[in-house]
């Protein structure tokens, strides 16, 4: 003789009693739900660490001191550049140079340590692109109220203190880079190659990496090689492709918390 499971009576059971199927059906579609968001959660990539975003923000890291190198003979986002080209020029008869160098310095570090008290004290998630406003309306206003350059680089290196802060730990999907900065991601991303070459370790996830890196390094390239040549043509209207990009990062990043109801979760 054959003998019925349990499992068997129990779905029996449920099928000829409404109540129960209806209390069982309903389970199982929370069940698939909850499992369905639960996937859905795993394979979105926050809006700050897409490689979108990691093109956006190397191209403003290679762009941005280039022209400002060009036109005020100062950085303001590698600061350690900054260090080096005082130590080297101490004997620079400009006295301009120097006190742009060292306001570059200092005006950084306000940003860097106002916007991380700003940060502490972050409710939604669209401080990461209020942070990014001084930056860019000081190099939408640059073109137009041109003033003398020892009053203009502060403000840069200002906003760019704040826009680093924003930026630290940044990720291209699950990879960390540096905006401003290249030569790590250049390391990184040669690292990757050298393991693919050699076939060793996870093939796929090293191709990954290589790509991601590669997109942070060529868009910082891509930067400084586009203002590079603007500048011949254009002077300091170039800076106002810096400023289209910071647009393009603050309307790319706010349209996707919206769509994706991370208001209050991606902080």
């Amino acid at each position: 003789m054959y003998s019925i499971s349990p499992q068997l009576l129990f779905v029996a059971k449920g099928f000829f009693d409404f109540s129960c199927s209806t209390c069982v059906q309903s389970g199982i579609i929370k069940i698939i739900e909850i499992k369905r968001d639960t996937t859905m959660e795993e394979k979105i990539i926050l809006p700050q660490n897409t490689r979108l975003m990691g093109a956006l923000l190397g191209f403003i890291g290679g762009g941005l001191d280039v022209f400002c190198h060009m036109h005020y003979r100062s950085l303001v986002a590698t600061q350690t550049g900054n260090l080096l080209l005082l130590i080297a020029d101490w004997h620079d008869p400009r006295v301009e140079n120097t006190i742009m160098r060292f306001s570059s310095i200092l005006f950084f570090s306000i940003g860097f340590v106002v916007a991380l008290h700003i940060k502490e004290y972050r409710k939604t998630a669209f401080w990461r692109t209020k942070m990014l406003i001084p930056l860019f309306v000081v190099t939408l206003l640059i073109p137009l109220v041109s003033v003398i350059p020892p009053v203009e680089v502060p403000f840069i290196a200002f906003g760019t203190g704040m826009m680093m802060l924003t930026f630290t730990g940044s990720l291209i999907e699950n990879h960390p880079y540096v905006i401003f900065m290249t030569s790590g991601n250049y390391r990184k991303m040669l690292t990757a190659l050298y393991r693919i070459i050699r076939g060793e370790g996870d093939l796929v996830e090293y191709r990954r990496q290589a790509m991601n890196y590669g997109i942070v390094v060529g868009s910082f390239v891509a930067g400084a090689i586009s203002v590079a040549i603007l500048m011949h043509f254009l002077h300091q209207w170039s800076i106002w492709l810096i400023t289209a990009n910071l647009f393009l990062i603050m309307t790319y990043y706010t349209a996707r918390v919206k769509q994706l109801g991370l208001q209050t979760d991606n902080l």
